[in-house]
C-alpha cells in the first residue's frame, strides 16, 4: 500500500513543481520569449485558471472511467504540456501549452485524492491522504528551490523539459494501482450548488483573496527577490529553500492552532498578519538577511489560510463536504490566476513597490470577506458548529 501512495504523492511533487517553479524563471522566459515580464506573468494566470476551471470540469465528464485510466492520460497531458513549454518560441505558443499542462494537473490531483480515500478506509484515510498531498509540499521544499536554482544555472527550458520526462515516472507506477471501477457520474450542477449558501460563498471568497494578495508578490518573486539577490543562482536558491520551509512551518502550526483554538480564531489571526507582509516581503527585501526573514515570515503565514479555510468551508456545509472542498482547491487556483493579474497591474504602474501596494490593497478586501464570513448565519439546512471553537479534526 505505501508503494501505492507513494506513485500518488510523486505525480503530486511533479505537478507541484510545475505550478510554483516558473514564477523565479520568468524573468529569463521573458527575454527568451520575446515579452515583457508583466505580460509573461500571465503564463502562470492561464495555468492556475486552467488548472481551477478545466480541471472539475473534465473531472466531471470524465469521473466515471476507471480511475487509472485517467490518471494514466492526466499525467501524459501534463508532461506533454511542459514539453510543448520547453519547445515554445513565442508566448502565445507557451501559453497554450501553459493550458494543457494545467488541464492534466488540474485531472490528476482531483481524481489521486479521490483513489487515496478508496485504497485505504477508515483511521488511516486520514494519513494516507497526508502521504498524497506531501507530495505537494515535498515539491515546495526542495523542488522549487532546486528546480529555480536549475533553471538559473542552465536554461528554464531544461527545468520544463525535465519536468516532462520526470512526469513518466508516476505513470509507469500507475500501472501498478488496482483496476477500481469508476465512480458515479457528478453533474456540474451539483457540484456548483452549495455556492448558493451564503456562508460557503463568503468562506470561499475570503480563501480567495487572501491568496490572491500572496499570489500577487510570489508571482513576482524573481522581481522581488533582484535587489538584495542580484540574480545569483545560490542566494535564490537559500531564498526559496527558506520560503519552503516556512511554508511547512505554517501548515503545520495552522493545523495545530486550528486543533487547539479553532479554524475561526487562527484565520483570522492569521489573515490580517499576512496582508502586512505581503505589503512589506517587497519594500524591505534589499539586503539578504531582511529577505530570509521577510520571506520566511511571509510563506509560513500564507500557508495557515488553506487548513483554517477548509475546517470552515466543510464546518458550513458538512452534509456536501467533498464537493465544497474541491471547490475550495478551485478557489485557491483562481487565486494564483488573480495573483498575476493584480501583480501586472502593481508592477506596470510603481514598479517594484507597486506589487506590495497592490497585494496589500487585495489583503484587505480579503479582511473584508473574512468578516463578512464570520457574520454570515449558516443557510437553513446548512450548518457546521461555531467555528471558533476548538476542533479535534485536521484536513
Amino acid at each position: 500500500m505505501n508503494a501505492k501512495l507513494f506513485t500518488l504523492a510523486s505525480g503530486n511533487f511533479v505537478v507541484g513543481v510545475s505550478t510554483f517553479v516558473i514564477a523565479p524563471m520568468l524573468g529569463r522566459m521573458s527575454a527568451d520569449l520575446h515579452a515583457g515580464r508583466a505580460v509573461v506573468g500571465q503564463l502562470i494566470v492561464v495555468y492556475a485558471l486552467a488548472y481551477a476551471l478545466g480541471g472539475p470540469l473534465l473531472t466531471t465528464l470524465v469521473g466515471h472511467r476507471p480511475p487509472r485510466q485517467v490518471l494514466l492520460v492526466a499525467l501524459a497531458v501534463f508532461g506533454v504540456g511542459n514539453a510543448l513549454t520547453a519547445v515554445a518560441m513565442d508566448f502565445p505558443g507557451a501559453a497554450a501549452a501553459r493550458v494543457i499542462a494545467g488541464v492534466g494537473a488540474g485531472v490528476y490531483t482531483a481524481n489521486a485524492l479521490a483513489v487515496t480515500r478508496r485504497l485505504v478506509t477508515g483511521d488511516r484515510q486520514g494519513r494516507a491522504v497526508a502521504v498524497v498531498v506531501g507530495g505537494l509540499t515535498t515539491a515546495i521544499v526542495l523542488g522549487l528551490p532546486i528546480g529555480a536554482w536549475l533553471g538559473s544555472a542552465t536554461n528554464w527550458r531544461v527545468v520544463l523539459g525535465l519536468l516532462a520526462l520526470l512526469a513518466t515516472l508516476p505513470m509507469a507506477g500507475t500501472l501498478s494501482l488496482p483496476a477500481l471501477d469508476g465512480s458515479p457520474a457528478v453533474a456540474i450542477r451539483q457540484r456548483v450548488a452549495p455556492l448558493r449558501d451564503r456562508r460557503v460563498l463568503a468562506t470561499l471568497l475570503a480563501t480567495w483573496l487572501c491568496l490572491t494578495g500572496s499570489w500577487t508578490v510570489y508571482n513576482f518573486i524573481d522581481e522581488v527577490l533582484l535587489p538584495a539577490t542580484g540574480g545569483d543562482p545560490g542566494r535564490q536558491f537559500l531564498t526559496l529553500l527558506v520560503f519552503g520551509a516556512g511554508a511547512m512551518a505554517g501548515n503545520l502550526l495552522a493545523g495545530r492552532l486550528a486543533d487547539r483554538y479553532g479554524p475561526g480564531r487562527t484565520i483570522a489571526a492569521a489573515a490580517p498578519a499576512l496582508t502586512v507582509a505581503v505589503l512589506a516581503v517587497p519594500l524591505v527585501a534589499v539586503t539578504m538577511p531582511l529577505v530570509l526573514l521577510s520571506v520566511g515570515a511571509w510563506a509560513m503565514l500564507h500557508w495557515m489560510v488553506n487548513v483554517p479555510q477548509q475546517l470552515r468551508v466543510a464546518a458550513a456545509a458538512p452534509d456536501v463536504a467533498p464537493i465544497v472542498l474541491g471547490l475550495h482547491q478551485s478557489a485557491i487556483y483562481l487565486g494564483i490566476s488573480a495573483g498575476g493579474l493584480v501583480g501586472a497591474i502593481g508592477y506596470s504602474l510603481a514598479g517594484r513597490p507597486g506589487i506590495g501596494y497592490a497585494a496589500f490593497i487585495t489583503g484587505l478586501l480579503a479582511l473584508t470577506a473574512l468578516w463578512w464570513s464570520m457574520r454570515t448565519r449558516p443557510d437553513s439546512g446548512g450548518a457546521g458548529t461555531d467555528d471558533t471553537q476548538g476542533s479535534h479534526t485536521r484536513s
